[in-house]
């Protein structure tokens, strides 16, 4: 059984990589208009919510393996593991009402590109997020 919590932990987690991507492709959402900005848009509510998703396999696999190992991790390492993946669920969240917004703004007419400097501003924080996730989780000695 912790061979396929392992598989799954580890597959949500490279799915989790889609948010290290993110900040790079939204930018284009402000420079495109009309449909195509409305399905670029969309493409990122896709992105984000296979994230999300990702990032719930992430923190429940991930809790039944800690439950399961002897040498339990230091306290300061669990509780790094679960503020870190609480500030990405928090900042995908705020990133998936800017995109609606974004759609929204877009089919109006309205300029978005308030809504698309909002939606990078998250990612970029999301994006160092997981990346100080993956650098304390492969290597829980940093903080023993």
């Amino acid at each position: 059984m912790l061979q396929v919590m392992i598989f799954l932990h580890v597959i949500s987690a490279l799915l989790l990589g889609v948010y290290v991507v993110f900040p790079f492709i939204v930018g284009r959402a402000a420079a495109l208009s009309g449909a195509a900005q409305e399905s670029f848009a969309g493409l990122l509510s896709t992105f984000n919510r296979i994230g999300q998703y990702s990032l719930i396999v992430t923190f429940l696999t991930g809790g039944a393996m800690i439950s399961q190992i002897d040498p339990m991790p230091s306290v300061l390492w669990m509780v790094l593991a679960v503020v870190l993946l609480l500030i990405v669920a928090a900042l995908t969240g705020m990133m998936g009402g800017r995109i609606k917004k974004l759609i929204a703004n877009g089919k109006a007419g309205k300029s978005t590109a308030a809504d698309a400097a909002k939606i990078k501003a998250f990612s970029w924080i999301a994006a160092v997020a997981v990346i100080l996730a993956i650098l304390f989780m492969t290597n829980p000695q940093l903080l023993s």
